[in-house]
């Protein structure tokens, strides 16, 4: 099993290769950005640009830096268009105004269009129609530059038909919107999937931290994909989506880890994880209160982020190599992956070297993801192997004290027959000796009345036979003789073979004792009506069924299904090592009460 499972995590981390090869392949084509018109779209690179009444040509894209805060930026360009035709434009932080031959046709980011706990606007791509005719127009952007960074990067403008825009970036960015949705999915279903197991498995927590990661590495790349800045006009909602998104990727994840691999000291890593917790509580306040932007705040990120997820690969390759712990190198291929995805997605911020390296995380993320719910998968099964043995070990433990009080109420009522015993032979010499006497002196009349007083003195005894079982005839007889001494009427009728093969008598002698003990201390406690007890057995089918009927006092308590006991506030031990006894033997035990009459019944297939 475990090496199928490796393989599989092999072949997982080659398709990952694969897949990084294949984007970077087929990335060449837009390092260098040129005017084409493919599928009715025309990209327009060539701009002028204005800044402080300085006009020079540009080649978009391109990135305006040093400038200070809100920077008049204009770009004007003459471009021909027709019917329906419309504008591709975005604007990283920056308000921006649109104008077709002199006219405003589109803004965004103005004041007061975004919240104030944000210092810039969140960055906003628009589809903007150009209007119902052919003709060359001119048209102006007008940027101010953003407050949280001093760059203004500015990425070529599309123009043409609206389908053919979403299919041109469908083209680009298509693989990186769908990937993200995919992660969200398993996200949100690995956290449904949580709760579930749950309910009867704490350990299925590593799901929901699972899922939870899945969820913000999609809700990450799903906030900064252009395609769904597109398709969901909410600038700000896309922005926080992403940056906290990002900001939280490392805590699940190091939470799963911890949770799924039994490090031998898991402090660095609570202590990392507390650390990115802070962390990211600190950026949230910081952006809610209008103090520091999550934009500001990325830089930092960047390098925890990374940071977190090469501290956590390598903590892991560590315990499993020096502790050969199996969970971690069950873990350690997955967790590479991701961040060896992690890595070039950070280097990617930085250089900008292609617009579609973004995806190599998310194929990575959702193979880590994948991979990962087959080591949780694996977790959980050994988690609930563990149960089950702990509950057959306790199950065992519990029907061996069951068993072994049960022996020591029988050595005891051994040790109480051999005192008499002894007794009797001590009385027995004196009275012996005053037989002789009698019998030497040939005093007749008073050796009769000697042996007279001696027969009266002799306990009747009980010569009942209730079964042909003598371990079971003992206990019952010795219960049985309990309950006449406190005037309890008995009725006894059994039926149970000599020899079993399947249960032992011991099984069988804690079934009939603590019933009939349950039964004499439940009549003992009442103080009004009478007191009976009526015991049962009957065998057929090669199944002992049991039945005891008593007197009680009508107090009755029972939860989740089962009696609890007036002793001890709890279930009861004795009705539970029944009921243990009988499961184990293929049979079950019920107890309930009806009126003052409580209800007992056990069988066991023999």
């Amino acid at each position: 099993m475990n090496n199928a499972i490796h393989r599989l995590f092999i072949l997982s981390a080659l398709l990952y290769i694969l897949c990084l090869f294949a984007l970077l392949t087929g990335s060449r084509g837009y390092l260098k950005e040129t005017p084409s018109y493919a599928g009715g779209v025309q990209q327009v690179t060539q701009v002028w640009a204005r800044i402080d009444g300085t006009e020079e040509a540009v080649t978009l894209p391109h990135s305006f830096s040093l400038l200070p805060a809100r920077t008049p930026v204009t770009l004007s360009a003459e471009i021909s268009v027709m019917d329906g035709d419309c504008l591709y434009v975005k604007s990283v932080y920056a308000p921006l105004r649109v104008y077709a031959n002199d006219k405003l046709i589109f803004e965004s980011g103005q004041e007061g269009s975004f919240p104030r706990f944000m210092e810039d606007p969140a960055t906003t791509v628009a589809a903007v129609p150009l209007g119902d005719f052919s003709q060359t127009i001119r048209i102006r952007l007008e940027y101010l530059s953003p407050k949280t960074r001093s760059a203004l990067p500015i990425q070529p403008l599309l123009v043409g038909k609206l389908a053919d825009i979403l299919a041109c970036l469908l083209k680009t960015m298509g693989l990186s919107f769908i990937i993200s949705l995919v992660q969200i999915t398993l996200g949100l279903l690995l956290i449904f999937v949580a709760l579930a197991i749950v309910l009867f498995e704490r350990k299925g927590i590593v799901f929901l931290y699972l899922g939870l990661s899945s969820l913000a590495m999609g809700l990450w790349c799903f906030g900064e994909c252009n395609l769904t800045g597109l398709l969901i006009p909410n600038p700000t909602l896309l922005y926080l989506f992403a940056f906290m998104g990002f900001f939280s990727v490392p805590v699940p994840l190091l939470l799963f880890a911890i949770t799924i691999i039994p490090f031998h000291d898991d402090r660095p890593l609570r202590f990392l994880c507390l650390a990115n917790l802070s962390a990211a509580a600190t950026a949230f306040l910081a952006q809610l209160l209008g103090i520091a932007g999550f934009s500001r705040s990325m830089r930092f990120f960047h390098v925890l982020v990374l940071f977190s997820l090469l501290f956590l690969a390598g903590y892991i390759l560590y315990e499993g190599l020096l502790y050969r712990n199996q969970p971690a190198r069950r873990f350690f291929l997955p967790m590479a992956v991701l961040t060896l995805g992690g890595a070039l997605e950070m280097v990617n911020y930085g250089l900008r070297f292609t617009d579609v390296l973004s995806s190599v995380f998310q194929i990575g993320g959702v193979l880590f993801t994948l991979m990962t719910g087959i080591v949780g998968g694996l977790f959980i099964r050994d988690a609930l192997r563990l149960k089950q043995q702990k509950q057959r070990l306790s199950f065992e433990v519990s029907l061996m004290k069951a068993q072994t009080e049960e022996q020591k109420k029988r050595h005891q009522m051994l040790l109480q027959s051999a005192e008499a015993v002894k007794k009797q032979q001590h009385d027995l010499r004196h009275q012996l000796a005053v037989i002789r006497s009698y019998s030497a002196e040939g005093n007749n009349r008073r050796l009769n009345d000697y042996l007279d007083t001696l027969t009266a003195q002799i306990p009747a005894g009980s010569k009942t036979v209730y079964c042909e079982n003598l371990a079971v005839n003992a206990v019952v007889s010795h219960y049985a003789a309990i309950a006449e001494e406190n005037g309890i009427e008995c009725s006894i009728c059994l039926t149970v073979p000599e020899q079993l093969e399947r249960i032992t008598d011991s099984s069988l002698c804690v079934i009939f004792g603590n019933l009939f003990e349950n039964a004499i201390e439940a009549c003992a406690r009442m103080t009004v009506g009478k007191k009976f007890v009526r015991l049962n057995s009957r065998l057929q089918y090669k199944t002992l069924a049991v039945t005891m009927d008593n007197s009680f006092d009508g107090r009755f308590t029972e939860r989740d299904g089962r009696a609890v006991s007036s002793k001890h506030a709890d279930y009861g031990i004795g009705t539970g090592s029944i009921a243990a006894i009988a499961r184990q033997h293929g049979g079950d035990a019920r107890f309930e009460a009806d009126g003052l009459v409580f209800l007992s019944s056990v069988y066991v297939r023999l």
